[in-house]
């Protein structure tokens, strides 16, 4: 799976930085967490492929985390798409997209799904699916984002292999989870040659939040917690009217969810880049483990 940030402003766009938006990759497949205004140049500008992407998550509706997708879609269809985009986001989502549609006379010509996003009840996404959980962004209706790998083979064990006379040939038949039957008339299964499964990444996205409990309970044990910090802590009363989060809050979550890795992002447009060392320090000042401060195009790799 590979993370790369496409915006990581809040609110506006900077010179530096564009509105919201992530790009999960894996295997086949493109999802986006979020679509800001000008999400589409900025997959563009990290020569990424649009015609890729099969899967937008919506968090919510507060017009910097979305009003890139009618846009997406109209370039999409432009670019004749010939694969299906399911849009996964709250129950509103759906009648405003059909509205933009009607009054802008800009059908896609390809087929669009709308998916409502329900609390508990998992979407399946190639190797992996996606769950959801409401945060608490000043009474706002958003969601969180927690995305599951499923569980992948054991490693391949060779010495196991040679001392059961696997020829080379057939080793990949055994790695992809079928039995092998040899020249000798031998049956191999692949638990004779494979460890137990290692558990898949996990990560989440806390979207637009105060520090809340529902974060820290999904993001338990995860690899990588994308966590908003559109304040440093000097800017808390800011950020409790608001319904947003401090760097310092922000790495109190990472801590009680005891994850391994922690991404800021969602950055007030008052700060400069050169003020993000200020994020990590605020941060790194109650978890002890990485802290990485997201910039547009970052790429994390799990």
């Amino acid at each position: 799976m590979r993370i790369k940030f496409l915006g990581t402003s809040s609110a506006v766009p900077t010179d530096e930085r564009g509105l919201p938006s992530i790009l999960v990759k894996t295997s086949g497949d493109s999802l986006l967490l979020d679509c800001g205004e000008g999400t589409q140049r900025q997959i563009i500008r990290s020569k990424e492929s649009l015609m890729r992407i099969n899967k937008v998550v919506i968090t919510h509706l507060h017009g910097d985390h979305f009003f890139g997708l009618p846009a997406l879609i109209q370039s999409l269809s432009i670019l004749r798409k010939g694969s299906e985009l399911k849009i996964i986001g709250p129950k509103d989502l759906d009648p405003l997209l059909e509205h933009i549609e009607r009054v802008t006379y800009s059908k896609p010509n390809f087929r669009v799904v709308f998916e409502e996003i329900t609390e508990g009840v998992p979407i399946e996404f190639g190797k992996f699916y996606l769950e959801f959980f409401p945060v608490e962004h000043a009474g706002f209706e958003t969601y969180g984002v927690k995305i599951n790998e499923k569980d992948r083979p054991g490693r391949f064990d060779p010495d196991k292999a040679d001392e059961l006379g696997v020829p080379p040939v057939l080793r990949g038949v055994l790695q992809k989870g079928f039995s092998v039957k040899l020249p000798s008339g031998r049956i191999v299964r692949p638990q004779d040659v494979m460890g137990p499964p290692r558990r898949g990444a996990v990560v989440v996205y806390s979207s637009d939040t105060r520090p809340t409990d529902k974060v820290i309970q999904a993001a338990k044990g995860a690899d990588l917690l994308i966590h908003e910090a559109t304040y440093l802590h000097d800017l808390k009363e800011r950020a409790v009217a608001t319904g947003h989060s401090t760097a310092l809050e922000a790495a109190n979550v990472a801590k009680a969810a005891g994850v391994k890795r922690l991404a800021l992002t969602h950055f007030s447009a008052r700060y400069r880049n050169e003020d993000m060392e200020r994020f990590r320090e605020e941060a790194q000042s109650v978890f002890d483990g990485e802290v990485i401060i997201a910039r547009d195009f970052l790429t994390i790799d799990l």
